[in-house]
């Protein structure tokens, strides 16, 4: 027998990470009792310990704001981004029944893809944004997918933007999205990228750019942050077919110089991914387009 002790395993590294359910992680940040994971395996971070339910709930029953606030968070800062999303769609699809998860005031369904070859259905929890979608003409329903209970097959695409980060179990979350679509049906995600999206909110220059205020722990309610590896692995161990994945640019900022360094930031971004053929993501967001193949 082997004199030597065995090192034992941190909490950390024998932990599972909930994106590729492999173990080895390294703890990033800590504020009151939440930490911030790195996945060793596959690079995702998320926070630990995560919500309940009742407070995730209580997160989105809360977010209701006035209506210029909604134009000001889902609307106006949004709609380079939403543009870009809605092209690519019509680009695989000229038509086809759509379900936008995390639809906020639909305005993504509303606006860009007001095709009538589309049918389009929204899904959001904050009661004042699926009030606002619902006056925009979107079919709504107010609560999460599974609460929803949509028939077996009954979308070609479904969208998920600038939301997939709230999902608790990402896992059983897709296998729902899964259940809905159809055969050959596409999954859309846009995502903020993990790197980007914490220099963002925990470095100094970071925050000098962003205009963040408070810590990362204190100023997000991201329970994951999705890198291009970690959200492919997902995808795949949940019966899907990583089909593109390409950088898009940031939302809109409203402080002027700031705005103008996003939009820098986004137009390197985008020039590096070609002149890399594709291999290097630098920011600030990313699309995920996936089939459903199982």
């Amino acid at each position: 027998m082997n004199s030597l002790a065995e090192p034992v395993p941190t909490a950390a590294e024998t932990l599972s990470c909930p994106l590729c359910l492999e173990t080895g992680q390294r703890n990033l940040a800590e504020f009151n009792g939440k930490f911030l994971r790195k996945c060793l395996h596959c690079g995702g971070r998320y926070l630990f310990p995560q919500p309940s339910p009742a407070e995730l709930l209580a997160h989105f029953q809360t977010a209701d704001t006035a209506e210029k606030e909604l134009e000001g968070k889902f609307e106006l800062n949004r709609e380079n981004v939403l543009s870009r999303v809605a092209d690519y769609i019509q680009q695989k699809r000229q038509r086809g029944t759509i379900l936008d998860v995390g639809c906020a005031t639909g305005l993504f369904l509303a606006r860009f893809l007001r095709n009538p070859g589309w049918d389009a259905w929204g899904l959001e929890l904050a009661s004042a944004s699926a009030q606002k979608a619902a006056a925009r003409g979107v079919r709504i329903f107010r609560g999460d997918i599974h609460s929803a209970r949509f028939a077996e097959n009954s979308f070609d695409v479904v969208s998920v933007l600038d939301a997939f980060y709230y999902f608790p179990e990402p896992h059983r979350e897709l296998a729902e999205v899964h259940r809905v679509l159809r055969p050959d049906g596409m999954l859309l995600l846009e995502l903020p990228l993990a790197t980007a999206r914490i220099w963002r909110t925990s470095k100094a220059l970071g925050r000098l750019v962003s205009g963040s205020r408070r810590p990362l722990l204190q100023s997000s309610d991201h329970l994951f942050y999705f890198t291009p590896k970690s959200v492919a692995i997902l995808l795949q161990r949940s019966g899907f077919q990583v089909e593109d994945m390409r950088p898009l640019p940031g939302n809109r900022q409203a402080h002027l110089p700031r705005d103008f360094a996003m939009r820098a930031y986004s137009l390197a971004s985008s020039l590096l991914h070609r002149a890399s053929g594709a291999d290097i993501f630098l920011g600030p967001r990313f699309l995920v387009a996936a089939t459903k193949i199982a």
